[in-house]
Parts: structure tokens; C-alpha cells; sequence
């Protein structure tokens, strides 16, 4: 079965960390939810450890809703907010200020800090579109690109790698994966804002030749180079609840990271018959897969009154009823 050729074997010669180690950026003031469905989901599909880098004010909010979440605040949305008020004659006023770059820098050193040891990062859950979060997750991309580490891109930090300014940022990015998430909505963005900004930075089209694209709808399509590689088939529900997006996104935080894993190790005997991207997209469709079960079986209990959290506790058992496990 091709979904089993994505799970990682367990062992009782495991360690702690050995399912995968995967990290949520996202958490603001306002959204507190998106990043624990996102790191909830990662663990429920079967990494060992999840961690959340979000504003200080989120943090409190988060550890509530789970004991079992690593969670570690890396920037004040209060300090952000009011250097902004503050500063309302415009960014280009700002670029040089001394105050803005230790904010900035202070929230990238809190996240590169941690993130050496993560086999996926998801950004993006609950994030939010405050310039100096962008700015600084702009530079923390930058350091995962220099560690090779494989991310995920969900929600605002979609948003985020739309605008001009933050364009370039995958066009060398060949150490490891990217995996762009986006709905409908996000997809239209991403093709549709053409125009080149003044220091030329590339067009979406460009963008997305560097990365693998999960195009989220009612059959997921997994597309490389502009091409459709493989299509979810599997059949969700009619409930379009708060939060499946994030539960995606956390999930395909688990399959990349076993892809990681798998991709690095150096056992003769298990012989990879796919080309690395062609794994990458199984992977990523076996994501899809599991998320698109768990929302039926979530929705034949719950029906009507079907949400994220509902969808969360079906998510083991889609996984372990997709993969025959006992």
C-alpha cells in the first residue's frame, strides 16, 4: 500500500524524538487556537514531539489547552503594537530604526535558538500579518535555509511570501522541502499578484517552481513544477469547520518530518524506489489522506455540530485505520 511507504517504522531501539521533532511559528494576541490544532495534529499523526514559538500572549492561552505542547514565547504583540503606533509615518521611515531591528532580532534569535533540532517547521497557524513578525519569520526562514531545514507554509505566512518584498526568499531554497498549503483563496494570490517590485523580485509563478504546493479543496492536489503530481481522492465532509487547515498543516509537519528521517538514513536494505520529490509528494498526499478520513469519521459521529477538536481525536484512528496498524 502506498501510504505504508511513508510511515516510519517504530522500534523499540526508539528514542525520544526518533518519530519526529516538528515546531509551529504562528500564535498571536488573536489567534491562539490555529497553532495548537496545527502542533496537536502533528503529535496525533504520530511525531514524538511538538513545539509552538508564539507572542508572549499567546502563550498562557496555548499551555491551557494541552500539557503535552512545548510552548515557548518569542516575541511581546504588545511591544510590536506599540512601536507601530508609534511609528506611523510609514515603513520606510522605520527601516533604520535601531529599536525596530532589536525587536526584530530579538524574536528571530528566540526561534533559531531552538529550531536546530527540528526535522519540519510549519509557519504560518495563527501568525497573523504584523510587519515585524513578518520580518522577523522572513530571517528565520532565511536561517532554516541555512540548516536545511524542511518547512511548511500555511495560512498568513502565505500571505506573507505573496507580497513583493518577500518573493525571493525560495528561489534557492534546495536543502530541503517547502510545502505551501493554500485554499483556493490563497492559491488565487499566489498566482495572480504578477507585478514586479522594484528590486525585482520574482513573480509568484517563479515562486512556486521552487516548492511543493498542497492545493487544498474537496480533492487535494499535490502539484511540482505546475503539474498536478498525485490528487487526494479520499472523500472528507460537507462540514467545512475552523481549523482543518491547521490540522493539515500540522499533519504534513509529521509526514515531512518522517520523510526527513527516512531520506537521511543510509540502510542499504531498504532501498528507495522513488525519486526524492516523488516521495516528497506521497508524503504529502498520505497527509491529505489521513486529514480527509479523520473529517468523515469526526462528521459520522458529531454530524452538524462537527468541529476542529472533534476532527483532532479521529485523527489516530484514521491513521492507524489507513495504515493497518495495530
Amino acid at each position: 500500500m502506498a501510504i505504508r511507504n511513508c510511515i516510519l517504522p517504530l522500534s523499540f531501539d526508539s528514542h525520544k524524538g526518533s518519530s519526529g521533532r516538528v515546531g509551529v511559528l504562528g500564535g498571536s494576541a488573536q489567534y491562539t487556537g490555529a497553532p495548537y490544532y496545527a502542533a496537536t495534529a502533528s503529535l496525533k499523526a504520530g511525531a514524538d514531539l511538538s513545539y509552538i514559538f508564539c507572542a508572549e500572549e499567546a502563550c498562557v492561552p496555548i499551555k491551557s489547552y494541552s500539557p503535552e505542547l512545548m510552548v515557548a514565547p518569542v516575541y511581546s504583540a504588545t511591544e510590536f503594537d506599540t512601536y507601530l503606533q508609534d511609528n506611523q509615518e510609514g515603513e520606510e521611515k522605520c527601516k533604520d530604526n535601531d529599536e525596530k531591528d532589536k525587536l526584530v532580532d530579538a524574536m528571530v534569535e528566540k526561534v533559531t535558538s531552538k529550531i536546530d533540532n527540528l526535522h519540519a517547521l510549519v509557519v504560518g497557524p495563527g501568525m497573523g500579518r504584523c510587519p515585524l513578525v513578518c520580518e522577523a519569520t522572513a530571517k528565520i526562514i532565511e536561517y532554516a535555509k541555512s540548516k536545511g531545514l524542511a518547512l511548511i507554509l500555511d495560512a498568513d505566512a502565505l500571505w506573507m511570501i505573496s507580497q513583493p518584498k518577500y518573493r525571493s526568499l525560495f528561489q534557492d531554497y534546495t536543502k530541503a522541502p517547502v510545502i505551501l498549503t493554500p485554499n483556493v483563496v490563497e492559491y488565487k494570490r499566489l498566482l495572480n499578484n504578477e507585478e514586479e517590485d522594484s528590486s525585482g523580485a520574482p513573480s509568484p509563478k517563479t515562486l512556486l517552481q521552487h516548492t511543493t504546493i498542497v492545493r487544498k479543496g474537496r480533492h487535494d492536489s499535490i502539484v511540482q513544477n505546475d503539474k498536478e503530481i498525485i490528487s487526494c481522492q479520499e472523500e472528507g465532509e460537507k462540514k467545512r469547520s475552523g481549523g482543518i487547515g491547521d490540522i493539515l498543516s500540522g499533519t504534513l509537519g509529521t509526514l515531512v518530518a518522517w520523510h526527513v528521517i527516512q531520506s537521511s538514513s543510509h540502510d542499504e536494505s531498504s532501498e528507495q524506489l522513488l525519486e526524492p520529490s516523488e516521495r516528497l509528494a506521497l508524503a504529502c498526499w498520505t497527509g491529505c489522506c489521513f486529514v480527509k478520513h479523520a473529517t468523515k469519521l469526526a462528521f459520522l459521529d458529531k454530524k452538524r455540530s462537527m468541529t476542529a477538536p472533534d476532527i483532532l481525536e479521529e485523527l489516530g484512528p484514521a491513521v492507524n485505520e489507513m495504515t493497518k496498524e495495530d
